[in-house]
Order: structure tokens, then C-alpha cells, then sequence
């Protein structure tokens, strides 16, 4: 039986931000200097390495969280104005290249919501007009007998009826069949 090694938690106390952005301040000029406090760094037989970049994502949202703690504000902000919106720098307003040739028209690509629900929606064109519970000539998944005529519109009723029955006559075949391989065990 192995015991665990000894285990010691440190609570967390809040300190405030003018001293948490002394610290955090004095850790980003360090790194600058010595590529030990990298997060990045490597041992090598030369002593601490930071690699070919010194900088990292880490470091780059530590920056962040300084200029945070600063004051500074780092979203971009938008003026919203009526018609009027404008872009921060760098940052796409969202319009492709054609919708903004287009701005006064339609733009390309983009259709009427109705028209394209209607293109979405599923037709019995191609296939024709099925059944449901009905097999038909040429269904791979078919095992009984294919005759299939056309006849008259059939009500509903007399639909229902037909289902019925098939699946009567279904649920007699498998009960057959499993009588019979119960038999066949047996022997």
C-alpha cells in the first residue's frame, strides 16, 4: 500500500490591483532580460533558452492583463450611428467583397428567404409518388413477392386495411420461422 505525498493548499488572498500591477510589470521587464522566467524556456548545456522567439501567447495576454490593470480599454469600440456604422481599424465589418461593390443593389449570393425554403423543400418529383408500408418493383430491401399493380385510388380505409393484414401475415411467417429453429435446436 502506497501513501500519497504530502499535500499542502495555499489559500488564495485577493490583493489589489495597483500591486498586482506592480508585480506583473516587474515579470514582463524581467523576461525581457533573462530567458529563464520564459514560459517557453528550455535547459540547454549553455544555460537557459528562450528558443527562437521570445514571445509567446502567454506573454502576450499577460500584456494584456497589465494594460488592463492600467486603465487602458482594448475592444474596439463602435460608433452607431442612424446608417452610419463605422469599423475599428483592423477588424472586418463583416461585408464580402462583392456585397460591397453591391452596396446600393442586391448583393450576390444572397436570395429572398421565401424562394430559398421553397428550393429546400422535398418534392416527389424524381421518385414519384409512394406508399408508406408499400413495397414496390425494384426495392433491394424487398424479400416477398413483387406484384405490384396500379389500381384505383384506394381510400383510406381500405389502406389501413391492407397494412394490417400484411403485417399479419409478416408477424405468422417470423413466428414460423422461429418455431422452426427452436425445432432444429431441440434436435
Amino acid at each position: 500500500m502506497s501513501s500519497f505525498p504530502p499535500h499542502h493548499t495555499i489559500p488564495s488572498i485577493p490583493i489589489p490591483q495597483e500591486i498586482a500591477l506592480k508585480f506583473l510589470s516587474n515579470y514582463l521587464e524581467a523576461t525581457k532580460t533573462s530567458p529563464y522566467l520564459l514560459p517557453n524556456a528550455r535547459l540547454e548545456s549553455s544555460g537557459p533558452a528562450a528558443g527562437s522567439s521570445a514571445s509567446s501567447v502567454t506573454l502576450h495576454n499577460l500584456q494584456r492583463v497589465e494594460a488592463g490593470l492600467r486603465g487602458e480599454w482594448l475592444a474596439p469600440t463602435l460608433d452607431l450611428e442612424e446608417g452610419n456604422v463605422t469599423v475599428a481599424e483592423g477588424m472586418d465589418d463583416g461585408m464580402n467583397k462583392a456585397q460591397a461593390a453591391n452596396e446600393g443593389g442586391e448583393a450576390e449570393g444572397w436570395m429572398d428567404l421565401d424562394e430559398y425554403q421553397r428550393e429546400q423543400s422535398i418534392e416527389g418529383g424524381e421518385v414519384g409518388e409512394r406508399l408508406p408500408g408499400v413495397a414496390e418493383v425494384g426495392d433491394s430491401d424487398f424479400d416477398g413477392p413483387q406484384a405490384v399493380e396500379e389500381t384505383e385510388e384506394s381510400t383510406e380505409e381500405e389502406d389501413r386495411v391492407a397494412r394490417k393484414r400484411e403485417k399479419k401475415a409478416r408477424l405468422i411467417q417470423e413466428r414460423k420461422l422461429k418455431i422452426q429453429k427452436l425445432r432444429s435446436k431441440a434436435e
